[in-house]
């Protein structure tokens, strides 16, 4: 399997993403970090702590700290300050530091050195810099991002939270030439989870087993406290990266919107070939089943403590 970069902002299901791909075999060429769900120190401090306790050894890189235009909004009045609501445990602070350097120069390396594959699972700001810095090396990527919507938003009534961090990005990314295909909310809408998944990785024993399962239920919470299922987002995504053909796909031609006083941050499709050229990918019909379970089984491995260290 060839290597994966992945962009992240590091909530909950980033976590569980990541630990997905590891479990699919992929080869993690390193994680850039952006803000989005947190601001970035939390968040790169997020991505050490994580690594630290699962036994991570890719490299982690600070990228960008800000949207390409306006403040950063985070998504905090949901998910708290440290972007991984909980029942119970927290990821303990990290004693790792992120590896020196930047991380949009690092996936330039990685880039000019013959990788292809990038999962993006938060706002495109990196990618965005990436595409004003070296839009050569930008176009050779074959991206899966987890954002966007069609229909209805989450952060606002038709904007994606992604999105709406850094539409500017967004519009950037597509004007680069870079292949996407965009896992938006409706795909991930499909497959959801609830309180009663998580019961099999309380019977687990041993701290990671316990530290998953309180965040994967404080996660699981967001939804009405529990009483409805949740969808399963950024895992989704990492999924369809590992093995497309666990979705179909539309080529679609897709603009951000920018200027909207209600729309910004809105992902505009236009389904019709003949109305605009196609730009990108929309991944819709998620193989639910087969995706459900490869993330339950991926928290399983995450529970296994390999060299006999706890949390």
């Amino acid at each position: 399997m060839s290597p994966l970069w992945i962009d992240t902002d590091m909530g909950f299901d980033d976590l569980a993403a990541i630990g997905l791909c590891l479990s699919g075999g992929a080869k993690i060429a390193g994680l850039s970090v952006v803000a989005g769900n947190v601001p970035l120190p939390r968040a790169v401090e997020n991505a050490c702590a994580a690594a630290e306790v699962f036994g991570w050894d890719m490299p982690i890189l600070a990228g960008a700290a800000k949207p390409l235009a306006g403040a950063l909004q985070t998504a905090a009045y949901v998910l708290g300050d440290d972007g991984m609501p909980s029942v119970g445990a927290h990821l303990p602070p990290a004693t790792r530091m992120p590896d020196p350097g930047d991380a949009v120069e690092a996936m330039a390396d990685y880039l000019r050195e013959g990788g292809r594959r990038v999962l993006a699972l938060g706002p495109l700001t990196n990618l965005a810099h990436l595409a004003a810095r070296h839009p050569g090396l930008a176009a050779q990527a074959d991206l899966v991002w987890m954002g966007g919507a069609f229909a209805r938003g989450n952060h606002t009534a038709v904007a994606e939270f992604n999105a709406a961090v850094d539409p500017e990005a967004v519009d950037a990314v597509l004007g680069a030439g870079i292949r996407m295909v965009m896992v938006g909310l409706e795909c991930c809408r499909e497959v959801q989870v609830s309180l009663a998944d998580i019961t099999p990785l309380r019977a687990l024993r041993g701290e990671r087993a316990a530290l998953l399962a309180d965040l994967y239920e404080g996660y699981v919470r967001i939804a009405a406290n529990g009483a409805r299922p949740m969808a399963l987002y950024d895992p989704v995504a990492a999924a369809l990266a590992l093995e497309p053909g666990l979705a179909r796909y539309a080529d679609v031609h897709i603009a951000a919107e920018l200027d909207g006083r209600l729309t910004r941050g809105m992902t505009v499709i236009e389904w019709r070939g003949h109305k605009a050229q196609p730009n990108a990918r929309v991944a819709l019909g998620p193989d639910v089943q087969e995706i459900r379970r490869r993330f339950h089984a991926a928290l399983t491995s995450m529970c296994r403590d390999t060299d006999d260290r706890t949390v």
